[in-house]
């Protein structure tokens, strides 16, 4: 996997020098931009942001992986109760399967120790106290771990629930002994896979004639044409890709067509962030209103995934981001009741972009993946309620047996062996007066594009999830 951004977003295929040109690759002034990107791309989405970012990366191969390494700081989840005992007295329990690796090793060694909770002492016992593991039977997930305390007065009072969460302390050894045995860390291998997306334009003999379109000079000064239909296609293929790269599905149910080269190859799909994170990230649930207080709720998770101090993207549906919105502005009336809402003193005006709470530095985002009323934004979804969050960092992971720091998500194209399918535009051309050769006997010609890309998701343990219940 290369993590470096392609030279161009673009390839042409085209017949001549005079052709056309993608909206991406042109020398258009911010003003005019704006204003096609406010008249035909539906606003931010996620692909915006992973471009505006510079998050795009190639690669060579269509199916491709990536390696995570496990952490090797873990907690001891109970299986079962552990019940009330004496002052002094062993404890033995299980963990739950989940705290174990494909291979059976758990997050446990033997002489080293676990913590119970001064809330399982008895009254007088106002600190954890330390319980070394003396003995492991058992293989897997089915081990048996038998505790023994430091303090004579340590006593189970109070029942330890099931799925209670232990702090794995020190080692502790007599002197002479061996060595402990190794820390077993995992590894876990995350596939990807491209997804090929097309788009098309036509233009019938004589139209350009009766259309307004400009004679422009591209970001390597050559010079071309380029007209309204094209930037309207170039925005339906966006749309196409933001799609996929939120809800898009691997082809994992065999899929085919038949090539014109021969063969029935499969369908190509990619997975979206949506469906990497239902299967790796944290949620976070709200009730009602998400409010000022919901968002004490996330640094406690992002801690217990390794993330510290990072700053935090948070896109939502509209009807999250009102309450977000509202959220903040109670804040403000709250804690802030100087706070000047009336910029020039013409009108009321609520546009919070930031906020940091309880150490968290977060960014705002609504995305049109989540409100467009035509697609996720329909009432049949839940969508316009939902939100997600990841922080935006690098993070390291193994590619091509190499250890590699990468943009935690990023869009990849495939890119390799002089190959360039970031996006291919071409024009086919039948009868024409623009002096593209002839290819075929239709009057008129043809405008299309193609995309071959990926989702590139890492440490998605490391997003969390928004959802309303």
């Amino acid at each position: 996997m290369a993590i470096n951004a392609p030279d161009s977003y673009t390839q042409i295929g085209n017949y001549n020098e005079a052709q056309f040109k993608s909206a991406y690759a042109l020398l258009f002034t911010p003003e005019i931009w704006n204003e096609w990107y406010e008249k035909y791309s539906d606003g931010f989405k996620i692909l915006d942001f992973l471009n505006m970012a510079n998050r795009t990366s190639s690669v060579a191969n269509r199916a491709y992986s990536h390696f995570e390494d496990g952490t090797d700081q873990r907690v001891a989840t109970t299986l079962a109760a552990i019940p009330v005992g004496v002052a002094g007295a062993n404890i033995t329990f299980s963990l739950l399967a989940t705290d174990y690796d494909a291979f059976g090793n758990g997050p446990l060694r033997e002489h080293f120790s676990v913590y119970i909770p001064e809330t399982y002492q008895t009254a007088a016992i106002d600190v954890p106290r330390q319980y070394v593991i003396t003995n492991i039977a058992g293989v897997g997930a089915a081990q048996v771990y038998t505790a023994s305390p430091l303090s004579a007065d340590s006593r189970i009072f109070v029942q330890v629930p099931a799925s209670t969460e232990l702090m794995i302390g020190s080692s502790v050894y007599a002197p002479g002994m061996n060595q402990p045995t190794g820390m077993t860390t995992g590894t876990y291998e995350r596939e990807h896979a491209t997804q090929i997306s097309k788009e098309s334009c036509g233009f019938e003999g004589g139209s350009v004639a009766h259309r307004t379109y400009r004679e422009v000079i591209d970001n390597a000064g050559q010079p071309g044409i380029f007209d309204r239909g094209l930037v309207e296609t170039e925005f339906r293929l966006d749309r196409q890709i933001d799609s996929a790269l939120f809800l898009g599905e691997i082809n994992a149910n065999a899929l085919t067509q038949t090539s014109n080269f021969g063969g029935t190859p499969n369908r190509q799909g990619t997975k979206g962030l949506w469906n990497w994170m239902a299967e790796l990230a944290q949620t976070k649930n709200y009730i009602g209103d998400f409010d000022m207080d919901d968002f004490d709720d996330i640094k406690p998770l992002l801690q217990s995934q390794g993330v510290n101090g990072a700053k935090v993207f948070f896109g939502y549906g509209s009807n999250l981001g009102l309450d977000v919105e509202n959220g903040v502005l109670d804040g403000v009336k709250e804690y802030s009741g100087g706070s000047d809402l009336l910029p020039n003193n013409k009108f009321f005006e609520v546009d919070f972009r930031r906020a940091k709470k309880n150490g968290v530095d977060f960014t705002f985002q609504e995305l049109v993946s989540f409100s467009n009323p035509s697609t996720y934004g329909n009432d049949s979804y839940d969508f316009t309620d939902s939100g997600l969050m990841f922080p935006i960092t690098d993070v390291s992971v193994t590619a091509e047996g190499k250890k590699m720091t990468v943009p935690n998500l990023s869009i990849a194209y495939l890119n390799h062996n002089g190959e360039d399918r970031t996006r291919i535009m071409g024009t086919v051309a039948g009868l024409n007066g623009m002096g593209y050769k002839f290819s075929n006997d239709a009057d008129g010609l043809m405008f299309y594009l193609l995309s071959e890309f990926s989702l590139f998701a890492a440490n998605v343990n490391q997003m969390i999830r928004i959802l309303k219940t």
